[in-house]
């Protein structure tokens, strides 16, 4: 038997209908939390479409039940565990089908269930899910290249790609590996801005302009790069060096008028990026202008956090860098940008930039800037899910092991990766 879902149209399996229900009413306005309001109609299809989506949503709603009823117990509920068994036998056991759409959202909404449940996991392997679905559509010959494909493909698979793309980048500075679609990132986004459209730009999924996800990919394949010539006793500190310089000159400098202040004015971004309607009465702000506030925000911390990345590649992880202490006071002063007042603003961006707070955090010892960097991350607490309090207990080690050697006299740098798997089996998800 099947029901429609109140207020969505959505005919699903009765025994599901709360679950999904309180998915798209609870779940979905946190899990992504910059998207457009559209995201909603395209999640609906693909809930309605999917069987495997439509599971995914039910677990993920079931564990932010369960983490509301139960905040400092795992999520071992019987309902968690049977949807995610079928959904294990579904995508992994003996699948030997190409996946599909709804399958890589499937393995998206699986994604985030770990980060709900702290950001640890193998989280790896549903975004490899993902990932498949992703490369048969940029390899798809109907299409002309990875650009053409997401200009002419569907609101959902754009979404998807972009997503799986974003959390591409951010996982490989953790696990420390080459971009999957480093090459593509490469081919789209050298020179792309949001002036080259919506379909291309990242910032409107993520609040990230393009030529800075390129930038943090390209400091991964950097830092993959430095530690195999490393191993084979072959690094060369100046190659090291111009490849950094390159990066930070070529991708970190700002060159887009994303960082011109509010209000905003018609045409500032191209009509592409900013259509008319989102400035009302000659120049005051239209109901769009605080996504717009709030990409610009997470943009510029993402963009000083990428360089604290590409110094640790350089240098080390050592605090007393200069090129480091610069970056980390870079990123700390784009997150005093954000409005103080507990207002959804402050939230959507604190929680959208845990990456550049994590780094920025591990390779800092002044007292100061730690202090507000756990107050910023103590402020998310107050929901029950996310990955705050593995971050937080992540800087907090670092901060102890870096403080006793400094004790003991040494300048020992301390690489927060190791400590990271030291502390945990499984890597953290830093997104």
């Amino acid at each position: 038997m099947t029901v429609a879902v109140n207020g969505y149209g959505l005919v699903i399996p009765t025994e599901q209908s709360n679950l999904i229900q309180h998915y798209l009413v609870n779940v979905l306005p946190i899990q992504y939390l910059l998207a457009d309001p559209s995201i909603k109609d395209f999640m609906f299809n693909l809930i309605q479409n999917s069987t495997a989506a439509r599971d995914a949503a039910c677990m993920l709603s079931a564990l932010h039940l369960h983490s509301m009823r139960h905040p400092y117990q795992p999520a071992d509920s019987n309902t968690v565990n049977a949807i995610f068994g079928k959904i294990q036998n579904t995508l992994l056991v003996g699948n030997r089908r190409a996946y599909n759409e709804g399958d890589a959202m499937a393995g998206l909404h699986i994604v985030s269930s770990f980060l709900f449940s702290g950001g640890r996991g193998s989280w790896d392997v549903w975004l490899g899910i993902a990932s498949q679905y992703v490369q048969s559509m940029l390899n798809d010959p109907s299409f002309y290249g990875p650009e053409e494909a997401l200009r002419r493909c569907s609101e959902s698979t754009r979404f998807i790609i972009k997503t799986t793309m974003w959390f591409d980048v951010l996982a490989s500075v953790t696990t420390q590996q080459v971009p999957r679609f480093l090459e593509t990132y490469r081919m789209l986004f050298t020179g792309a801005y949001i002036g080259e459209g919506p379909e291309i730009s990242m910032l409107p999924v993520m609040g990230c302009e393009n030529n800075i996800v390129l930038a943090i990919a390209e400091i991964s394949n950097l830092a993959h790069w430095k530690a195999s010539t490393l191993r084979r006793g072959c690094l060369s500190i100046p190659d090291l060096v111009r490849r950094g310089q390159a990066i930070e000159e070529q991708l970190l400098i700002p060159t887009s008028p994303l960082n011109a202040a509010l209000p905003l004015q018609p045409g500032m971004y191209g009509p592409a990026a900013l259509p008319s309607h989102m400035v009302l009465n000659g120049g005051s702000q239209g109901p769009d202008a605080e996504v717009v506030q709030r990409r610009r925000l997470t943009n510029n911390i993402f963009r000083a956090s990428a360089k604290v990345y590409l110094h640790t590649v350089l240098s080390g992880d050592y605090p007393a860098c200069p090129e480091i202490m610069n970056a980390v006071k870079e990123t700390i002063d784009a997150l005093r940008e954000v409005p103080d007042a507990p207002t959804a603003l402050h939230r959507s961006v604190v929680r959208s930039v845990v990456f550049g707070i994590c780094i920025s955090g591990c390779l800092t010892d002044d007292q100061r800037q730690r202090n507000f960097l756990l107050h910023m991350l103590e402020r998310q607490q107050q929901e029950s899910v996310g990955n705050i309090s593995e971050v937080m207990r992540l800087m907090q080690q670092v901060w102890d092991r870096r403080d006793r050697e400094r004790e003991r006299g040494h300048c020992t740098p301390v690489d927060w990766r190791e400590v990271m798997r030291e502390s945990h089996h499984d890597l953290l998800l830093l997104v």
